[in-house]
Formats: structure tokens, C-alpha cells, sequence
């Protein structure tokens, strides 16, 4: 059974600092609400530490156990 390894802090804030750019660009806080600007920002979070928990464990060494 595999263990899913979580990866370091920084790519997490790399890939949600991206993320959060495009949201911006994509959906700009003063055109949309409050409430569909945080409900984007949990999204944003969700994907990005999906995404960045993908990229550790396709691109980092196995480790030999």
C-alpha cells in the first residue's frame, strides 16, 4: 500500500500564489461578489494542494523502503 507523501511547503504557496493570480485575472474581485470571490479562493485551495501534492509525486524520487 502506498502512502501518500505530502510535499514541501513551498510548492504549495508556488502553486496557490499561481492559481490565485488567474483567479484574479479570470473572475476580478470588484466584478463578482464577496461570496463567489471567497468560494473561488477555497477552490483555489483545493486544486492547489491537489495539484501540488500530484507534481511532488510525479517529479520527486522514489524513495527505496
Amino acid at each position: 500500500m502506498t502512502s501518500i507523501r505530502w510535499a514541501p511547503w513551498w510548492i504549495y504557496v508556488v502553486v496557490i500564489a499561481g492559481l490565485n493570480v488567474a483567479r484574479q485575472v479570470l473572475f476580478p474581485p470588484s466584478q463578482v461578489g464577496t461570496a463567489v470571490t471567497v468560494g473561488l479562493f477555497f477552490v483555489v485551495l483545493a486544486i492547489g494542494f491537489a495539484v501540488g501534492t500530484a507534481l511532488h509525486a510525479l517529479l520527486a524520487p522514489r524513495s527505496r523502503e
